[in-house]
C-alpha cells in the first residue's frame, strides 16, 4: 500500500524525506496527530487493546459483518463434522481395535478434511480483510467492502500459503517428540516441554507479524516472514506478551458467550435419554454459540495483531512520520 504509507521501509515514497529509525523527526514536524484510531506514535498496551475495540465499533459492517458471514460459513461446515466424530467415538466399545475405530470414523474424516480446507481459506481471507480495514482505520479513512476486497483478492493465495507454512516446522517438532517417545520415553518429560517452548518461540518470531506485513506491504510469503523476524527479534517478549493477553481475552470472551449455548445443548442431550450424545438441537445451539463467539473474537484478534505490527514499525522504522504525511498531516513551515 505505498499510496497510504505502508510500503516496505527499503522502498520509501520519498527517499529524501525518509525518517531513519531511532533518530528524531525532521525539525519541521510538529507533535504527531491522531487521524484515526491510534495516535501516530509508539503505542502502549492499553492503546493497542483500546484501538482494537475502537476499530470494531467504528467499522462494524466490514469488521463484524464480514466476520459474521465468514465465521458462519466455516462453522456450519466444521461443527457438525466435529459432533459426528464425537458421537461415533462415544458409541465405540472401549475394546475397539484401531481398525474398527478407523472404519467407524473414516467417513467423518473426509468431512473433517473438507472443513479444514474451508477453515484455512476462511481464516486467510478474514485475516487479510480485517488487517486491511485496520490499516485504513489507523489513517482514519473509510473502508468499504468493495475497496477492501479489491486489495485483498490478489493476495489471498499468498495468505493461504502463509497459513500453511507454520505446519512444516510444527510437524517436524512433533515428529521429534514422537521419536523420543518411542526410543526413550523417560526423556519425553524434558523433550516435550522443550519442543513446546521452541514452537512458540519460532511462531512468534517468524509468523506473528507476517500476515500484516504481507497484506499492508504487499510482499511475498518469504519476504513477509523475514519482515516478521525483523520486527519481532528485539521485542520478542513484548510482542509475545501482548499476543498472549489478547489470546486470554479472546478465550474468556468466547467461553462466556458459549457457556449458555453449551448448557442448553447438554441439557437437550440429557433429556434425549442418551447422555453424552450430541443431538441435532445441540449441534444447532452449539453452532450458533460458536458463530457469535467467532464474530466478536476474530476481528479483535486480527486488529490486535495488525496494531502490534503498526506499533513495531513506528518504534523501529519511523512509520509514524510516513503515516502522518500520508494521512494529510502537513508539517508546519518554519
Amino acid at each position: 500500500m505505498s499510496d497510504t504509507g505502508w510500503h516496505h521501509p527499503d522502498q520509501p515514497n520519498d527517499p529524501s524525506q525518509q525518517h531513519q529509525p531511532n533518530m528524531p523527526p525532521p525539525p519541521s514536524w510538529q507533535a504527531p496527530q491522531q487521524p484515526g484510531v491510534v495516535p501516530l506514535r509508539p503505542l502502549s498496551l492499553t492503546e493497542i487493546i483500546d484501538a482494537a475495540v475502537k476499530t470494531m465499533r467504528s467499522y462494524p459492517a466490514v469488521m463484524l459483518g464480514v466476520a459474521a458471514i465468514v465465521v458462519t460459513i466455516s462453522t456450519i461446515i466444521s461443527y457438525p463434522t466435529q459432533a459426528s466424530i464425537t458421537n461415533t467415538a462415544n458409541d465405540l466399545s472401549p475394546d475397539a481395535t484401531g481398525e474398527e475405530v478407523m472404519d467407524a470414523i473414516g467417513p467423518s474424516l473426509t468431512g473433517a478434511g473438507i472443513a479444514m480446507v474451508v477453515g484455512l481459506v476462511a481464516s486467510a481471507f478474514l485475516t487479510g480483510f480485517l488487517t486491511t480495514v485496520v490499516g485504513k482505520a489507523v489513517l482514519g479513512r473509510p473502508a468499504r467492502f468493495g475497496e477492501v476486497w479489491a486489495e485483498v483478492k490478489p493476495q489471498l493465495g499468498r495468505l493461504v500459503g502463509l497459513a500453511l507454512l507454520p505446519i512444516i516446522p510444527m510437524f517436524g517438532l512433533a515428529l521429534i517428540v514422537g521419536l523420543v517417545a518411542v526410543v526413550a520415553a523417560p526423556l519425553l518429560l524434558i523433550v516435550g516441554p522443550a519442543a513446546f517452548v521452541v514452537a512458540i518461540w519460532l511462531y512468534v518470531l517468524y509468523f506473528a507479524l507476517a500476515a500484516p506485513a504481507l497484506v499492508l506491504e504487499r510482499c511475498g510469503v518469504i519476504e513477509s516472514i523475514k519482515r516478521s523476524r525483523a520486527l519481532v527479534q528485539k521485542s520478542w517478549w513484548r510482542v509475545f506478551g501482548i499476543l498472549l493477553l489478547a489470546l486470554i481475552l479472546v478465550t474468556v470472551i468466547a467461553s462466556i458467550i458459549q457457556i449458555p449455548f453449551g448448557l442448553a445443548g447438554g441439557g437437550a442431550s440429557m433429556f434425549s435419554g442418551e447422555p453424552g450424545e450430541i443431538t441435532f438441537f445441540g449441534i444447532v445451539v452449539g453452532t450458533i454459540g460458536a458463530i457469535i463467539a467467532g464474530t466478536i473474537t476474530e476481528p479483535f484478534r486480527a486488529a490486535v495483531t495488525a496494531l502490534i505490527y503498526t506499533d513495531q514499525r513506528m518504534r523501529r522504522e519511523g512509520l509514524d512520520i510516513e503515516l502522518a504525511r500520508n494521512a494529510g498531516t502537513q508539517p508546519p513551515q518554519q
